[in-house]
């Protein structure tokens, strides 16, 4: 993949909830410190702010588009109206996602949404297109569909590559032997025995993890001591600890979903500060959890 795939991504779940969203300025401010660090991978979906995040993203992005590898995604159902309406279009999400109406994997639907997205985005590709939340129920009742939908895309260039977004890892098992997807993403396994990132790879699969570090992990398996011990000061734990997975399971990208600009910062400079230390402190961390 290009060299704008960084090993760290910025995550968009929350950056045009309702309730939550970004001002353009402050949105502005997030995505520039982003670029400053290396955090060139951004992940959004259509359905995050019913759109709204998409069209932020590509208001933001306007001029620095080869300098981003941009991921979206497909699925879930959502209503799609101008952004001067967007609190019907997030009420009407909830109320459609509230009363069962199921996600949609669809060639008609993946592809006509493909093309809003590239719309709201304001761009002409996407790095990266991957189906939303993906179980398997949907491959017993859409794989043709979504296959064929992923081939007109890559014949048509509106995506560099394509794959699924699941955090369910048998799933990803399933999937193994498929040789005409490029890209998973999934949740962090924690389970020290779990061989499917290694599987993974070694198919030749890219690996985004998209959930990698909870409190309660770090209070269970005592590792502030640890970082302590390598004078590790407490602002940079957690993004320590981020490098150390990325690191220890060969991964391609973690996502960071967050909004606060400092909390941004101290994850994308963590190599520059303790870089040097990573070959002993990743060592001695191996000890620890084996």
């Amino acid at each position: 993949m290009q060299n704008t795939f960084t090993q760290i991504g910025l995550g968009t779940s929350t950056l045009a909830s309702l309730g939550k969203s970004l001002s353009f300025k402050n949105a502005k401010k997030l995505f520039d410190v982003a670029i400053d660090y290396n955090i060139r991978t951004i992940d959004t979906a259509d359905t995050y702010g019913s759109g709204d995040a998409e069209r932020l993203i590509g208001k933001i992005t306007k001029g620095k588009r080869k300098d981003l590898f941009i991921i979206s995604k497909v699925g879930y159902p959502y209503l799609d109206v101008p952004r001067y309406l967007s609190p019907i279009n997030q009420f009407g999400k909830k109320l459609l996602q509230g009363v069962g109406i199921k996600k949609n994997f669809t060639k008609k639907y993946i592809i006509n949404n493909i093309e809003k997205s590239l719309k709201r985005l304001n761009t002409d590709y996407l790095d990266t297109y991957l189906l939303h939340d993906l179980e398997y129920s949907d491959i017993s009742k859409y794989k043709e569909e979504f296959m064929d939908a992923f081939y007109m895309i890559k014949k048509k260039g509106l995506s560099r590559y394509v794959g699924i977004s699941s955090n369910n890892i048998d799933l990803l098992e399933y999937s193994f032997e498929k040789n005409n997807l490029d890209v998973f993403q999934t949740k962090m396994i924690f389970n020290k025995k779990s061989t499917t990132f290694n599987d993974l790879k070694k198919k030749g699969y890219q690996v985004i993890v998209n959930s990698i570090v909870k409190q309660s992990l770090e209070k269970k398996l005592n590792i502030i001591k640890i970082l302590e011990k390598f004078d590790i000061k407490k602002d940079y734990q957690q993004a320590v600890l981020i490098a150390y997975y990325t690191y220890k399971h060969k991964l391609d990208c973690v996502l960071v979903g967050t909004q606060n600009i400092n909390h941004l910062m101290l994850i994308g400079g963590v190599y520059e500060k303790y870089e040097k230390n990573f070959y002993e402190l990743f060592s001695y961390m191996d000890e620890f959890f084996l």
